[in-house]
Parts: structure tokens; C-alpha cells; sequence
């Protein structure tokens, strides 16, 4: 390892440069598909709103932007950062462990998603049109159910090794769990792991436990993720599709 020791106070000092290569890495989709996922939701409410459709019925569909359509979009666009990376050989002979270096790439597609989601959230706060939660638990809305879907997609990605697995099965769960929203939301057993209390069930009685158990499932996914990619095997074995 002492051959690579000059390298750290050149991590350090271009930290900022690193960050910024990184976000060239992740492309395009990473900083835009939160926001233009947002803007569809709103365009959503406006139609409907155009075709009738009450004041309580555009503000729920706004916030089903924020906790339904985010999450998907965002779950969606990890899964390509992770499958569509032709340099894994040579990341697997630097000292820095791709899985740093794949954190960074998803952390600029988690401060796009955050900074989309705060803005949306107060710009329908100042307009009057936000139907959630109080300002302070308004993050609870969209955060948890992103963390959860998203670190399944990655799981999934990782394992499967497969672009149309991943994204099959994360659609397909949020399908389900849109069409089925009576029963899942019905049962004790599935309502603490149900994606959009928020919007389907309401922020009372058992909405903070929901949001709590999503968001400490979702970050044991993404543990989960962490320790497959310190298998190298898995990076070098994926399918391209």
C-alpha cells in the first residue's frame, strides 16, 4: 500500500474536482430526473385540474409527485449508474474501493432528488397547495419511500446484473403497490413497509412508524449493497446490456 500513500494529499486537495468528475460520470439524467419528474407531476395536476378535478384532488396529486413519482424516477436513474460503468476493471486497481466511488455518483443523484424535493415542497407551501404533513416532517414524505426503492434497485442491480431485471422489478413493485394500495395498507403486517401512506392512508395514527421502518429498511438494503460490492466478482462478472 505505500506506493499509493502520495496519492491521498491529491484526493484531498482536489476533492471539489473529484466531486465534479464524478457528476460528469453519473451524466446527465442524474441532476435533471429529479426536477423534470417533479415538473411532470405538476403538468399532471394542472390537467387535471383543467378537466375539473377539485382543490383537494390537485394537491393530493401534487404530493404523489413528491412521495410516488420521485422515488421511482430516482430508483430508476440508480440503477443505470450502476450498470453502465465500462471502467470497472481499472477501478477495481485503484487504491479508492469502487464502492466510494459509486457512492459519490449515487450522492449526486441523492442531492439532486433533495434539492428538487425541498424546493417543490416549499414552492407548494407558499402557493397554498401543499396537503402533507407540517413543515418540519415534510422530508418524511418523500425521503423514506426514495431510500427504500432506491436501495432495492441497486440491490437488485448488483445481483441480478441486469438493467431490465432491475428496473422490471422495481416497476413492477410500485405498480403492485399502487394497485393493491387497499390491501397492503389494510394489514398491520404490510402497512409499516407500505411506499405511500403519505397519500393513500394519511398522516395519522402509524405514519411516523412507517416512515421509520422504510427509511431503517432502506438503509439495511443499502448495507447490504455496501458489502456485495467489496466482492470484485460482481463488478467484473455484470452483464452489459
Amino acid at each position: 500500500m505505500a506506493q499509493y500513500s502520495w496519492h491521498i494529499p491529491l484526493l484531498r486537495a482536489g476533492s471539489r474536482q473529484l466531486w465534479r468528475y464524478e457528476a460528469r460520470r453519473a451524466g446527465w439524467a442524474a441532476g435533471l430526473a429529479p426536477p423534470a419528474t417533479l415538473l411532470v407531476a405538476v403538468a399532471m395536476a394542472l390537467l387535471a385540474g383543467n378537466n375539473g378535478a377539485g382543490r383537494r384532488q390537485v394537491g393530493d396529486l401534487l404530493l404523489t409527485g413528491l412521495e410516488a413519482l420521485l422515488p421511482l424516477a430516482v430508483a430508476m436513474t440508480a440503477v443505470t449508474l450502476v450498470a453502465r460503468d465500462g471502467c470497472r476493471e481499472l477501478q477495481l486497481a485503484l487504491p479508492t474501493r469502487y464502492t466510494r466511488t459509486l457512492g459519490r455518483r449515487l450522492g449526486v443523484l441523492a442531492l439532486a432528488a433533495a434539492l428538487s424535493a425541498l424546493v417543490y415542497s416549499a414552492g407548494l407551501g407558499l402557493t397554498g397547495w401543499w396537503t402533507g404533513p407540517g413543515p418540519l416532517a415534510s422530508p418524511l414524505v418523500w425521503a423514506p419511500p426514495t431510500i427504500w426503492l432506491t436501495a432495492l434497485a441497486v440491490l437488485l442491480a448488483v445481483l441480478g446484473r441486469s438493467v431490465v431485471m432491475a428496473t422490471s422489478a422495481v416497476a413492477g413493485l410500485w405498480l403492485c403497490e399502487q394497485a393493491f394500495a387497499a390491501l397492503l395498507a389494510g394489514h398491520d403486517w404490510t402497512r409499516p413497509l407500505y411506499l405511500f401512506a403519505t397519500t393513500r392512508i394519511g398522516t395519522g395514527e402509524g405514519w411516523l412508524t412507517n416512515r421509520l421502518v422504510l427509511t431503517l429498511t432502506g438503509l439495511l438494503l443499502a448495507g447490504t449493497v455496501a458489502l456485495l460490492l467489496r466482492r470484485p466478482h460482481l463488478l467484473l462478472s455484470e452483464e452489459e446490456e
